[in-house]
């Protein structure tokens, strides 16, 4: 039970409370969503209103923490009636888009994105399997795998998802490859269809480095 004196403390406070919300310093920025969502427990929201533009622009932050705990509060968002936010499926930034994908089963569960306009947007979700930074790019291959699952992706992009097989970076290609194990578990791809495309992964073995590691372990677990 929130006291009327600390309620009035948080209402009285909230330009700075707003202001944390973008702090470097995780500390602030859990204080100050703490005090966001009491305004939005105890029914205060209307001191919230106009301020609901900035708080969809956390999510389209500079700094990944803020992003982070913007997409974890994403509910207090909802309960304000913010739109727009999935406008950052189809962001200019690798970053941004990342952070909106990799909470895609939100997005759908708090209505904001029906199951049939994510499908429209998976588009803008191939440039992440290439992205220039390699954390993105590793976590968004791992991701496709799930989105397979949920038929975000299924049987008509199976072509495009085997350019990236034959990609001429060998930093992309593997984690391509990387996947096919799960991807033949289920059913998104034939094993004929990899074997015709097997010399791009021997390929990767040719020198000594991590990726032919790597390559490596994909052909043992394909049996080859």
């Amino acid at each position: 039970m929130v006291e009327y004196r600390e309620l009035k403390e948080i209402i009285n406070s909230l330009p700075k409370t707003l202001e944390a919300l973008s702090s470097p310093d995780p500390n602030k920025r859990k204080e100050a969503w703490e005090k966001v969502k009491i305004l939005v427990t105890t029914g205060n929201t209307d001191v919230l209103m106009r301020h609901r533009g900035y708080l969809r622009s956390l999510l389209w932050h500079r700094l990944q923490g803020v992003r982070d705990e913007a997409w974890a509060n994403l509910e207090v968002m909802r309960e304000l009636g913010v739109e727009g936010v999935e406008r950052t499926l189809t962001a200019d930034k690798d970053t941004i888009k990342w952070s909106a994908w990799s909470n895609f089963e939100k997005l759908l569960s708090l209505g904001y994105i029906s199951f049939s306009d994510l499908r429209e947007k998976r588009n803008s979700y191939w440039r992440l399997l290439k992205s220039r930074w390699v954390t993105v790019r590793k976590k968004a291959w791992r991701l496709f795998v799930k989105l397979v699952e949920y038929k975000v992706f299924d049987e008509a992009d199976k072509e495009r998802f085997k350019e990236f097989l034959a990609h001429r970076k060998a930093g992309v290609r593997i984690y391509a490859w990387e996947t096919v194990p799960a991807l033949l578990e289920k059913g998104f791809l034939k094993m004929e269809e990899a074997e015709e495309l097997l010399p791009y992964l021997r390929e990767l073995t040719a020198k000594e480095s991590s990726v032919k590691k790597r390559a490596m372990r994909v052909l043992r677990k394909l049996g080859q």
